[in-house]
């Protein structure tokens, strides 16, 4: 966890620091990053980074946690733009994905998530009931008829739904595909999930 000292900088302070860790984030592991070239890409001495982050580890577990949250915000509001087909709104955020410019912000933060083994980018947080986010879920999966029994199952749902789209984002990655391949690729996917598996 970052100090609070770099938790209440001003935003244009923390945004340029965050914007260096994604950058080498993205470009190799954690195990091959060298302080040195966080601090010389800040333009501040060691102690001012220690004075920000315990370590390495806790400098690359913050910004996997930061953009974590903020894909699978972007991944709810695309399926939120196609409420009534639940499938297809996931397929336009790929499409999106597939387009993106690589030497993009969005397409650094798709690549760092993908090579991450961070397993805090996928621990689950507990949501209150009355939580937005839970609630714009549940009202969801209600549009597109999908019964679920429990909040507990709801949410394991949720879960379910950003591992597979992030899986179909790696595939993007490591295979070079287009947008048509990725989309087409979710497609079975998503029939696989919605109609099942027919034997002969």
């Amino acid at each position: 966890m970052p100090s609070q000292t770099f938790l209440q900088l001003k935003s244009p302070k923390k945004e340029k620091i965050e914007k260096i860790l994604l950058d080498v984030f993205c470009k190799q592991p954690v195990s091959l990053v060298k302080v040195s070239e966080i601090v010389e890409a800040m333009a501040m001495s060691r102690g001012a980074f220690y004075k920000y982050f315990t370590d390495l580890e806790d400098a690359y577990h913050y910004i996997v946690k930061k953009y974590s949250g903020v894909v699978h915000g972007d991944i709810l509001q695309a399926i939120s733009q196609n409420e009534h087909d639940f499938f297809q709104g996931i397929k336009h955020y790929l499409a999106w994905c597939g387009q993106l410019d690589q030497t993009s912000e969005e397409w650094k933060i798709l690549k760092l998530l993908t090579q991450s083994n961070e397993l805090s980018g996928g621990k689950r947080v507990k949501l209150s009931a009355d939580s937005p986010m839970l609630t714009q879920w549940t009202t969801l999966l209600k549009n597109n008829q999908f019964q679920m029994s429990t909040t507990e199952e709801a949410l394991s749902f949720l879960y379910f739904v950003m591992a597979l789209v992030m899986d179909s984002i790696k595939d993007l990655i490591v295979n070079d595909w287009s947008a048509d391949e990725l989309v087409q690729d979710f497609h079975y996917k998503a029939s696989w999930l919605s109609n099942g598996l027919h034997t002969k």
